[in-house]
This record gives C-alpha cells, structure tokens and sequence, in this order.
C-alpha cells in the first residue's frame, strides 16, 4: 500500500477565519490565532522541510498559490527539496462556494498559473480550500487541466471520477488521518496523533485486498510546532518500518495510475 504526505502551506488573510487553537479568541482581527497560524509558515514548516529530508521521505505540498508572492523562501525550499506540489487554491479563506461560475474559473486559472510559474513545474492536482467546492468546481478544474483531485476522502484507494468536462482521478484524502481533525477536533495530544496514524497504515496494509492509498494530511502550524515534531517523526519512522508500505506524492500516484488505465 502507498502513504502519501501532503503540508498543506496555506495562507490565510489578516482578520479572515481559518482554523483556531483558541476559538474564544476569534474576534475582530484575531491576532492570537492569525498569528498562531503564520507561526507555520516562518518557522513550523522549515522544520517539516528537515524532518522529512533527514528520513528520506517525499512530501507533497498543497500549496496556496498566494505562499508564491508573500514566502518565496518556502516556495524555494518545497523546490529545493524536489516536493511534489498539489494546488490548494489562491488562498485559505475565500470559499469556492461562495463564488460565482466565471469568478471560480478566473481564480482556479490564476492559481494553477501562479503555482506553476513560482515553482517551474506542472502542476496537475488540486485540493479545494476548507473542502469548500461550489456546484462547478470539479467540471471548471477539469477543463483548467487538473487532473487528480484530493477533496472526497471517501475511499480507501484512488478510481477514477468521469465528469462532464472529463474524467478526474480521485485521491484518497481521509479526515482520520489530518492533523486538524486529531488535534483541534478531537484533542489529542501528540502521542495519540502518532498512535492513530500508525494504526490506520498497519490496519489498511493488513488488508487482503491491495491498492489501499492513506493521506497524511499535515498543517505547519499544528506538526511543525517544537511540541508535536518529535511525535511526527516517531509516526514516519513507525509507518517506515511497517511491511508493504510504500512513500509517495500525488503526482506519483497520478502517473501509476495512468499506467494502469490509460482511459
């Protein structure tokens, strides 16, 4: 079976709603969780870069593409570190949901155009910002070339999805396996994250049928905290050492999949 990481670098504009360690604080410009959540992107996600390179593990980056203008710094090291990267929208904040069709299709266009121009790959993969997709989105990121997409977390392994504007690979993205579920929604602490990760691979290798696919879905500002990085690298040296477990990227995953059927 095949792990595939994915950092979610994200920004999220100054007084706007992202994920809070203390929602009671959420209010007006909400500096205490604006800040806590910048702490990702300037100092928590250069350790991820260390981490993942000291064990030898590929990583994709579901990256917003505004992280292109405001950090270079990140986007030169996610291609420093020969990351993979999946888009994740302009920013993390605006919901596609709440956009018109012709507004969506300019913002999917700029961000696959901005993420491909800043990290000089293509870029064929997208995961829809706070799973926030309107009635359009897949069919616009379709006819925008994307061509596998992260946002349904309902299987165990990947199959393809045939839309109007053609035919998307879905890739598992489980909420069980995310850092924001595990930490802010069901308040666990550091061991108990490594624990449930390490528990969902073993269980899913264990399984007599192949093709299982686990997303380890991972914010900055959650595991790159001085706190949580041991329990990370404790989970990846753990899932390292389980029999039949493969690391991988998104765009691995696409090309496997491709081979198989080519459609």
């Amino acid at each position: 079976m095949a792990v595939w990481p994915v950092v979610n670098i994200e920004h999220y504009p100054q007084g706007s709603q992202g994920p809070a360690l203390q929602p009671h604080l959420a209010h007006g410009h909400d500096i205490a969780n604006h800040n806590w959540r910048d702490y990702g992107n300037r100092a928590g996600v250069f350790r991820l870069f260390t981490l993942f390179a000291e064990l030898g593990i590929p990583a994709t980056a579901a990256l917003n593409a505004e992280i292109c203008l405001r950090h270079p710094e990140i986007v030169e090291e996610v291609k420093g570190n020969d990351w993979d990267v999946m888009a994740h929208g302009w920013e993390n904040s605006t919901r596609h949901s709440d956009l018109s069709p012709q507004t969506e299709a300019e913002v999917i266009e700029r961000s696959l155009r901005v993420l491909q121009d800043g990290t000089e790959r293509p870029v064929r993969g997208w995961l829809t910002p706070g799973f926030a997709v309107s009635d359009h989105t897949w069919d616009l990121l379709s006819a925008a070339g994307v061509r596998y997409v992260a946002d349904l977390g309902n299987d165990d392994v990947p199959y393809w999805w045939k839309r109007p504007a053609g035919r998307l690979l879905v890739l598992p993205y489980s909420m069980e396996t995310n850092d924001i579920t595990l930490f802010l929604s069901l308040r666990q602490t550091p061991a108990q994250f490594a624990d449930a990760l390490v528990e969902q691979v073993r269980t899913l290798a264990a399984e007599p049928h192949g093709g299982r696919v686990v997303a380890l879905g991972l914010h900055p500002f959650l595991v790159g905290q001085p706190g949580r990085i041991g329990a990370l690298r404790r989970c990846l040296e753990e899932i390292a050492a389980l029999p039949h477990v493969r690391w991988t990227t998104g765009a691995a995953l696409f090309r496997h999949l491709c081979e198989d059927d080519p459609g």
